[in-house]
């Protein structure tokens, strides 16, 4: 098998550290013979459709399988595992096999309200726009009347979760600050979701550590998970 970990001094993905490693854990799972490989073919594959380069597509399909797999606690990643857990990513993620049903063009309007969306959560916010049109019959032109259908269902989904936020972890000052620009219609969800990660981890309170730790998880695998948490 190969090295699921190689170069990395500790684990990336959201949980307790494994017992008798301190330090933080390596990933565990390893790969199956020749699945990695085959996993950035995948990846690489579909960079055009995902708007990625090659290059970050391998990867991001790569670290998407090893973070699931670890998650999962599973000894080896296979390719019936890859295979099972494309048909689980939503459209867009280079390693699901929706994406490239169907390609669309961005109007420049769109574009510059993308931009609005913070970084990291700016490719799934691109792919499940794309995924309500195909969905709902919009065409394949993606305009800001378009995507006002997608953050119009965000915001429904996004209002309900606050409003029902009893039992949510406190944060501090800090780390919640760096969500305050945050658009409302989506909030609910990706505080929510970090939330869910910091539960993961072990954590009492939101504080900044654990906030880069969740980014850098969801920028790393392009994973948010979000069936856990609404962000659909």
């Amino acid at each position: 098998m190969d090295g699921a970990a190689s170069g990395r001094g500790g684990c990336p993905f959201p949980h307790p550290p494994r017992s008798g490693d301190s330090a933080g854990c390596p990933v565990a799972p390893g790969w199956e013979e020749g699945t990695r490989e085959q996993t950035e073919r995948i990846g690489r594959q579909a960079a055009d459709a995902s708007r990625l380069s090659p290059e970050r597509a391998a990867q991001m399909a790569v670290r998407a399988a090893e973070s699931r797999a670890d998650a999962k606690r599973l000894e080896a990643i296979t390719e019936l595992f890859v295979r099972t857990l494309g048909r689980k990513l939503g459209h867009g993620h280079p390693l699901s096999d929706r994406t490239g049903m169907a390609e669309f063009t961005w109007t420049v309007e769109a574009e510059a309200r993308l931009a609005e969306v913070p970084e990291f959560c700016r490719d799934l916010t691109r792919w499940r726009v794309e995924w309500t049109a195909h969905k709902l019959g919009l065409g394949t032109t993606i305009t800001p009347e378009v995507m006002r259908v997608k953050y119009d269902m965000w915001g429904r989904v996004s209002h309900a979760i606050r409003d029902r936020r009893d039992d949510g972890l406190p944060w501090t000052e800090d780390a919640y600050a760096r969500f305050e620009r945050i658009p409302e219609f989506v909030k609910g969800q990706v505080l929510e979701a970090v939330e869910g990660n910091a539960r993961t981890l072990g954590a009492s309170v939101v504080d900044p550590l654990v906030v880069d730790r969740v980014i850098a998880k969801w920028i790393d695998t392009g994973d948010f998970h979000e069936g856990l948490y609404g962000f659909r």
